[in-house]
């Protein structure tokens, strides 16, 4: 059986991207249950694992990727830095004609490259199965409240970038002691529910946007929207959420009231550029605009 040699990259993003596409241990049992696989990973000082710890587990590691067949890493590779002939793999932000990746999709056409986007990966029924959702969510989140304790010199926390994994962002999370502020979260999808997750972690109470409105509390407190609770018709008719996802010009954004008691907003909704804003500059000028952080992820 032919071998094939497969090549994890070093990122050339900057500010540099930490992430991998295959942890250590996953590449030492990639390699043992399919024996015609070989694995090498290129050098790199910023990747969230070091050298040492590929070379801990027996894989290789190496700056001459000529020999690979197949090279894979999260961010595109510079224009200049691709190899003729190869088949890459990684996030190329070409598919919908993205100006700045221009010359990069030339220089794949030029070179006779075949690239896998992993954003246009799906099962058979049109889902991603490769996206950061989720995760976007948790670690959008999390840098909301690093940044609102900043703001306030309220605590410290690591930036998420700099936690080694998950349980180090969890353990950073339930050092905080948040005051009686109210947060918003907007939408219900990956990202959104990846922000749950953070506020979880939090054990933060969640609470219903009427509450959230009328209410005061002792202790710090999130309300979730969707859709409905941020828009209205304009021309006064019952809401139809399907009417609304396919005509969002239609519906004007009755989300001001919120921003008169909201601290801190979270926005994890999917906006179209045809639905109105929820907020606009001249609204955000108004005396009691309340809202004194965003941290948009949408």
């Amino acid at each position: 059986m032919k071998k094939i040699k497969l090549g994890l990259l070093k990122e050339y993003k900057v500010p540099p991207d930490r992430r991998v596409s295959f942890s250590p241990p996953q590449c030492a049992e990639m390699v043992r249950l399919y024996p015609n696989l070989e694995i090498v990973v290129q050098h790199s000082t910023e990747r969230c694992y070091p050298d040492s710890e590929y070379s801990a587990f027996g894989i290789p590691l190496t700056d001459d990727m000529e020999p690979c067949d197949i090279l894979m890493c999260i961010k595109e590779v510079p224009a200049e830095k691709l190899i003729a002939g190869k088949k890459y793999l990684f996030f190329s932000h070409t598919a919908k004609q993205q100006p700045h990746n221009r010359q990069l999709l030339k220089a794949i056409l030029a070179k006779n490259i075949e690239l896998t986007d992993y954003e246009y990966l799906t099962d058979l029924h049109g889902s991603r199965v490769i996206g950061f959702g989720r995760y976007a969510g948790i670690i959008g989140a999390y840098n909301g409240i690093l940044g609102y304790g900043k703001r306030y010199n309220l605590y410290d926390m690591k930036p998420a970038n700099q936690c080694r994994d998950r349980s180090e962002l969890e353990a950073e999370l339930s050092r905080v002691r948040l005051p009686n502020i109210k947060i918003l979260l907007t939408g219900g999808g990956r990202v959104a529910n990846g922000a749950t997750e953070a506020m979880g972690l939090l054990k933060i109470r969640k609470v219903t946007p009427y509450e959230f409105l009328y209410c005061s509390f002792r202790e710090p407190v999130y309300c979730q929207l969707h859709s409905k609770d941020m828009y209205m018709r304009k021309d006064g008719a019952a809401w139809n959420t399907d009417d609304f996802y396919h005509h969002s010009e239609n519906y004007a954004s009755s989300f001001l009231p919120f921003t008169k008691v909201c601290d801190l907003l979270i926005t994890a909704h999917f906006w179209d550029g045809k639905a109105a804003p929820l907020f606009t500059k001249d609204q955000m000028k108004l005396p009691d605009f309340h809202i004194s952080e965003i941290a948009d992820i949408t």
